[in-house]
């Protein structure tokens, strides 16, 4: 979706989605408002600029959570508190949501599908429904909100660039999958004793380096701090969960674009396996295996039809 730009306040306050609210203007700015919006269904991601200093008063929509992350240059208080680089705030379900701000500011909002968070949060990250629904900032530190607005602008401006890719389903559900358990994983961190003991740790691993996982499963399902987690893999592998993460599911989509039938693309066989930003991906391919994805499947595909060829002239 286009960037939409308002010179109207309230007609920018009543854009932002998964919350119906207010705003009053309480100085001068530019006047130039923009909100650009990525909808995953399950996730809707939000990119705003404000155009001028404001109070917002709101309600968040029942069935909905959502989640708040200041941008560098922002003044913003939420719910009361200071919104810094070290953390976002969480909002439950029809929660009365508070803003104030200094100066025109930037922030990146997240309207959450309650059904996919607590669905995720229940089978995978063993979160407590009751911290989930409670309303308050989760502190992570810089490193942790730095990589979550790393996705969240890599998203944008993939949708900028490719608006029909995120029109794909799978891509869809891989997106807001990767939001979600990262979202579940910093209040993991925020929260320790949030963190059920649930038990099947290597069940979740095997899914998680057949590709069948993100790499926020595994970490909350080891019930360990990532540094630990990191020391672990690297002992014994020689590189980092991410690192070796990826590697496995590099390999994993080898293996499936070598099996490709007719009909089968590049997108669709990727978002199997959780992988939305296919420009990162493929660099990734062709590093490690010298071709381009694209060729890889073609390939297959004409190996394939070379097959059947030789069959029916039998």
């Amino acid at each position: 979706m286009a960037i939409l730009t308002f010179n109207d306040f309230e007609a920018y306050a009543d854009a932002v989605a998964g919350v119906d609210g207010h705003m009053r203007v309480t100085g001068r700015g530019n006047g130039d408002w923009a909100l650009e919006l990525l909808d995953a269904g399950d996730v809707i991601a939000m990119l705003g600029r404000d155009g001028a200093p404001m109070l917002y008063r709101g309600l968040s929509h029942a069935g909905r959570y959502h989640a708040y992350i200041t941008l560098p240059g922002s003044d913003a208080y939420m719910q009361g508190h200071r919104a810094t680089d070290e953390l976002f705030i969480w909002f439950a379900p029809g929660t009365e949501v508070h803003a104030v701000t200094r100066v025109a500011s930037r922030f990146i909002a997240l309207d959450l599908s309650a059904t996919a968070i607590l669905a995720h949060a229940s089978g995978v990250a063993g979160l407590v429904d009751g911290r989930l629904d409670r309303t308050h900032p989760v502190m992570v530190g810089r490193e942790q909100i730095h990589e979550l607005i790393t996705l969240m602008m890599r998203a944008f401006k993939i949708n900028q660039r490719r608006p029909q890719l995120f029109a794909v389903p799978a891509v869809r559900r891989a997106f807001s999958g990767r939001v979600i358990h990262e979202l579940l994983r910093c209040l993991a961190l925020g929260s320790p004793d949030a963190v059920g003991r649930a038990r099947g740790r290597p069940i979740v691993f095997q899914r998680s380096i057949r590709g069948e996982a993100t790499i926020g499963e595994l970490t909350l399902s080891a019930r360990t701090s990532q540094r630990s987690l990191n020391r672990a893999f690297d002992e014994i592998f020689g590189m980092g969960p991410q690192q070796y993460y990826m590697l496995e599911r590099l390999h994993v989509i080898r293996r499936a674009l070598r099996e490709a039938r007719p009909g089968d693309t590049v997108t669709l066989i990727c978002s199997r396996f959780g992988v939305w930003d296919l420009g990162r991906f493929a660099g990734m391919y062709r590093k490690i295996f010298g071709i381009h994805p694209s060729i890889e499947l073609a390939a297959a595909l004409e190996a394939g039809r070379s097959r059947g060829a030789v069959r029916r002239g039998r």
